[in-house]
């Protein structure tokens, strides 16, 4: 395995598509992670969770081009004979 942009494109791939199973309520939730209004505490005083809980919201609203993306992604790897 090669260093390309079609591997980094599927690395990519694979770390979003794991930040896309995460469920709100189930795990998230555990982690103070759901929601930025839950944190108890000024946004502006845990600025890295702030961040990390905003990117987890704007991941959920690529699921579906994820999935184009995965279903290119797997088509391309039958046809081509990925190694």
């Amino acid at each position: 395995m090669g260093f390309s942009i079609w591997n980094m494109f599927k690395a990519g791939l694979l770390i979003l598509n794991s930040l896309l199973i995460l469920h709100r309520r189930r795990f998230l939730a555990k982690y103070g992670l759901d929601n930025i209004n839950n944190l108890g505490s000024h946004p502006s005083e845990q600025p890295l969770k702030v961040q990390a809980i905003g990117l987890l919201q704007a991941v959920q609203y690529m699921r579906m081009p994820v999935i184009g993306a995965n279903i290119l992604t797997i088509i391309f790897e039958l046809l081509l004979g990925g190694k």
